[in-house]
């Protein structure tokens, strides 16, 4: 038998427990089947989920366009689409007023009926304002990019349940906040801390929930999570219909995660791996004695945990460890691919004309097939291929979608949105699975991040359509077919032991075949 050093080599699993101890994923395995614990605490990460989507698109409800009307019948010939009258084309009555902001504020007004509708007409937001609302949206990524990092790095320090309560206390502080204060910069300096937020409570709930499972149950759990998460986008479009009034919606919205602070203040769990990964053996016993009990289930006889814990992981490792940066860096570059297609595609929704809430609901409802197909294929073909392979298909949806056709457009504009759908299904679990235990925050989180920056950046390279109308496509096209290059470098994790150490993450560019999947195919040969 090999013997066991600060490299981590698993020889007979078996052998290794008699002498040194259990790992984590060991216990899990003892258990068997998920219970009632590992059930909580994926219905609070689902919750959480739901609140992070709704608020990521608080502002398609809040920055509505209102219908405007003339002053004293000053434009009685005007074509009014709903949008501020900026500029005129073959109006010469309009035309005599217009200035280089658009008609003169002192002409025009907004709905009285529709005012209280949108932070637009509330603020009294005119021509030369319109970048404040379009920056709302922008200043809420920018937050997130610097959230992942900071509370990223603090879940690794800290620990998970208090960053998680630090992070979502934010939320809510700010969620209350806005729609009591009609000011523009209050609302954007709030809609900052929304996205810094939001770099807290979701990634560290998701990386915990992970952390609790049995490596063939992370995928199911996944999928169950990125569901909700399309659910919310369907969803949000109901609470913007029955809750038309601007204040009334944001009060609608600030209860949820409200709620969730004391829900997590009483429930939520702190990770057994973290309280190891500090050296706190007996309260990760303390805390896989809990999971046993509410599952109904016994500790393995005698048990001990066994981990490098004595190994320090730090930022400084991933720069000085040639593999776990080229890796780190690969994986980034998947974050940030994913988000800039997944966003171009958002921003052709101009393509799908109609009602703004029924086209919020099928945004939504789009993606919910590709998270189906993550589910059906993350297991058998493993995550990368199943990344690839999403990437690549979407890749080609955008090439098709140039055929000027808006039919054809819609069509692969929703299948291009389906397979984003399994690529942030993948993208998300692939992270949590990759890093070692005491930067798996920060590694999640960077990634993250980058995947603000292309959000940041979409908008951008969508612009360049006036340029020339192929332009966006081609770059985005062509950095996802980079990406599908580079992330087949990076290690299979389907079915493995979540690394404890760079050691342990070195091994999963060793080890064989799934081993669940084949204890899965021994059991069936003998069935």
């Amino acid at each position: 038998m090999t013997v066991i050093t600060n490299e981590y080599v698993t020889d007979e699993p078996q052998d290794r427990k008699k002498k040194y101890g259990y790992k984590i994923d060991d216990v899990l395995e003892h258990f068997g089947t998920i219970g009632k614990f590992q059930i909580l605490v994926t219905v609070l990460v689902s919750a959480l989920a739901l609140i992070a989507t709704w608020r990521i698109l608080f502002d398609i409800m809040t920055t509505k366009t209102i219908p405007w009307e003339c002053i004293d019948n000053h434009c009685v010939d005007a074509e009014k689409p709903g949008d501020m009258p900026c500029s005129f084309h073959k109006n010469t009555e309009l035309e005599k007023n217009i200035s280089g902001t658009g008609l003169q504020s002192n002409l025009w007004k907004f709905d009285k009926d529709q005012k209280s509708h949108s932070i637009v007409a509330i603020f009294d937001l005119r021509c030369e304002d319109k970048w404040k609302y379009s920056f709302s949206s922008s200043i809420y990524f920018i937050g997130a990019f610097f959230g992942v990092w900071m509370f990223g790095r603090l879940s690794d320090a800290i620990g998970r349940y208090l960053t998680l309560l630090i992070s979502l206390g934010l939320c809510v502080v700010q969620a209350w906040i806005i729609p009591f204060f009609n000011n523009m910069n209050v609302y954007l300096a709030c809609r900052f801390i929304d996205g810094f937020s939001f770099g807290g409570f979701f990634l560290v709930a998701f990386v915990l929930d992970v952390e609790y499972l049995p490596p063939k149950y992370r995928n199911p759990m996944a999928i169950v999570v990125h569901f909700i998460v399309s659910s919310g986008m369907a969803l949000i479009s109901l609470w913007g219909f029955a809750f038309k009034d601007f204040q009334t919606f944001a009060i609608a919205q600030a209860v949820p995660p409200t709620i969730m602070w004391i829900v997590c203040f009483f429930l939520f769990p702190e990770s057994a791996r973290y309280y190891l990964s500090k050296g706190k053996d007996k309260k990760a016993l303390a805390s896989l004695q809990k999971v046993a009990d509410m599952n109904g289930k016994q500790m393995p006889p005698d048990c001990s945990l066994y981990e490098d814990v004595d190994v320090e992981v730090s930022f400084l490792n991933v720069i000085s460890n040639k593999r776990l940066l080229i890796s780190a860096a690969i994986n980034m570059f998947g974050w940030f691919t994913t988000s800039l297609v997944y966003y171009m595609l958002w921003f052709s929704a101009k393509y799908l004309a109609g009602n703004l809430y029924v086209n919020a609901a099928l945004l939504g409802l789009a993606e919910l097939p590709g998270r189906v197909a993550a589910y059906l294929l993350m297991d058998r073909i493993g995550r990368k291929k199943t990344f690839m392979l999403s990437m690549i298909l979407a890749c080609i949806c955008m090439f098709i979608s140039l055929w000027d056709n808006s039919i054809n457009k819609k069509v692969m504009y929703c299948l291009g949105k389906a397979l984003t759908g399994t690529l942030w299904a993948v993208i998300y679990l692939y992270s949590s699975e990759m890093y070692p235990t005491k930067i798996r925050n920060l590694g999640s989180g960077i990634g993250s991040a980058a995947a603000r920056v292309a959000a940041l950046l979409a908008p951008f390279v969508g612009a360049l359509i006036e340029v020339n109308a192929s332009l966006p496509y081609i770059i985005v096209g062509a950095l996802a077919f980079v990406c599908c290059g580079v992330f087949w470098f990076l290690p299979e994790t389907a079915g493995k032991d979540l690394p404890q150490t760079i050691e342990e993450f070195e091994n999963l560019f060793h080890e064989p075949k799934n081993k669940y999947k084949l204890e899965d195919e021994n059991e069936m040969a003998n069935i």
